[in-house]
């Protein structure tokens, strides 16, 4: 029970501060899995198991594809337990923190993109409406896999034309103008769900139980389509590409970086300017 209290209170923590919501619902499971692996209270842990569950996160299967879990999971991993004993020592929960690890997060690789002409093949080879509101809201608006899972009914205005993004990351919030075509698609999409959608359901996206669709659904979803296209290469590719692709081929399409900032909901203009990096080694690529 005692420990069970330490992980509520830390996932209090991470939300008083601000943290995302993945992050809030994450970091407290990945903190209980190292108290149920050393099987220990966290007064007794100590740095030899935090390095033994280390090499054990090395090993360890990954279950949504072939091999092991990747460095950035088990780096969010250990992140998170390095939060969770800096709280309960700042808490005075135990009197030394155990974690010395010092390990430096993997870089990331160069983001790749679908080209233009990719992305309508994608269109084309959608066979239902779900799969086009998937393209349509993480390529066409641009939106986050965790953006998507918390949109709303109310965040999309069909006679305005408006999709708001209310709980983006760091909080921040931002309009984005929608197409005729997304927005008759976005229509028809929750008319045919009328008949499952409870009354009470909020989600614009719902499950064929007439339940909230989480973002893992979403991404297995599109990962079905794109596995279902020939001629791209699927392997290579995630959800949060599609994010990717829409800014570079904003930019492409002679956008301003400002413009595609707050289109993307970036705090900081640096986290846009990768995009003109990527448009420029494209150019480069094909002159």
């Amino acid at each position: 029970m005692i420990i069970e209290n330490t992980i509520n209170d830390f996932r209090r923590e991470l939300l008083n501060l601000g943290y995302s919501n993945t992050v809030v619902n994450n970091y407290p499971k990945y903190a209980q899995n190292i108290l149920d692996y050393i099987k220990e209270t966290p007064q007794k842990i100590t740095d030899y198991h935090i390095k033994n569950y280390y090499e054990y996160l090395k090993t360890k299967p990954n279950q949504k594809r072939k091999g092991t879990i990747s460095q950035s999971h088990i780096y969010s991993q250990l992140l998170a337990i390095k939060l969770y004993f800096e709280y309960l020592e700042r808490t005075r929960t135990i009197k030394r923190n155990p974690y010395n690890l010092k390990i430096k997060q993997t870089t990331k690789n160069e983001r790749i993109v679908f080209t233009q002409e990719e992305i309508k093949i994608l269109y084309k080879n959608a066979q239902n409406n779900i799969e086009k509101i998937i393209l349509h809201l993480c390529y066409g608006c641009g939106l986050r896999r965790t953006e998507v899972e918390l949109l709303t009914i109310k965040d999309i205005n069909f006679e305005q034309k408006l999709l708001f993004v209310r709980k983006g990351k760091g909080k921040k919030r931002r309009v984005i103008p929608l197409t005729e075509a997304i927005v008759k698609d976005l229509k028809d999409y929750f008319t045919e769900t009328q008949t499952i959608r409870k009354e009470t359901q909020e989600s614009f996206l719902i499950n064929i139980n007439g339940s909230k669709m989480k973002g893992d659904n979403v991404y297995d979803l599109f990962k079905k389509l794109l596995k279902r296209t020939q001629n791209i290469e699927h392997e290579n590719y995630c959800l949060h590409s599609l994010r990717h692709s829409i800014a570079t081929h904003l930019l492409e399409n002679e956008m301003s970086i400002e413009m595609v900032r707050d289109f993307l909901g970036h705090s900081q203009l640096v986290s846009t300017q990768i995009y003109t990096r990527i448009n420029f080694l494209k150019t480069k690529l094909h002159q």
